[in-house]
């Protein structure tokens, strides 16, 4: 089931679509329509006189931008087609690491082939579009809880998380994107991780999260 939860008005200045998985939607936290990256940004937005922008949340749990992946954020498209962005934020790679039964990993061979051609597709519905793309969270597996198959199946694919973070600053240079490493900052952060999960943030990672892309946005003065 897709659900996207909406933080600002629809008549803004500025409109923001952060788009992505489980982790853009703001999973494992007890209310994702105030506590998710996209709503805390937008709240740092209007808080920092930025009141001129507004953020939607597209995040679906379990997408991926490969099309093999059910679900991916293909879905996404005709929902944007409503909104018109003007800047996306797009945060993808950790279920692309997926395995069996999913095979997710199996098909990433099509990641910069999807991944430029979703950018294509935002391109068509504004040519002005601004692209952000973030590399994927870091795996922490020194995270309280986890369980010794979680161990496993974390160890296994945290090393793709980093090949992915190469591949996302590569399929950046070629878009005329701005690229966005969120995998290093969430290097061996378990302080910032839900116990017993090691993959999505806690209601401080998620803070932490939306501080690095209002930060970066300012810096580059994507939003001014």
């Amino acid at each position: 089931m897709v659900s996207y939860h909406e933080t600002i008005a629809q008549n803004t200045k500025v409109q923001i679509a952060c788009i992505g998985n489980s982790i853009t939607f703001g999973a494992r936290v007890q209310d994702p329509s105030a506590e998710s990256y996209p709503a805390v940004l937008n709240a740092q937005l209007q808080a920092r006189g930025y009141e001129g922008y507004g953020v939607k949340n597209f995040g679906i749990g379990g997408a991926t931008v490969i099309r093999f992946g059910t679900p991916n954020i293909w879905k996404t498209v005709d929902s944007l087609k409503l909104y018109l962005p003007d800047i996306v934020v797009i945060e993808v790679g950790t279920n692309e690491t997926v395995g069996s039964p999913r095979y997710n990993w199996e098909h990433i061979g099509d990641f910069e082939k999807d991944y430029s051609a979703y950018i294509k597709s935002i391109k068509e519905i504004n040519p002005k579009c601004t692209f952000i793309l973030c590399s994927p969270l870091d795996m922490v597996i020194a995270t309280a809880g986890l369980s010794p198959e979680r161990i496993n199946d974390l160890t296994l694919r945290r090393p793709r998380i980093w090949e992915l973070r190469k591949r996302t600053r590569k399929i950046a240079k070629a878009e005329g994107a701005y690229f966005l490493d969120l995998t290093k900052p969430f290097e061996g952060r378990s302080n910032l991780m839900t116990t017993s999960d090691g993959v999505h943030p806690n209601k401080d990672g998620y803070n932490y999260m939306a501080k690095l892309v209002f930060d970066f946005m300012v810096k580059k003065r994507i939003v001014q």
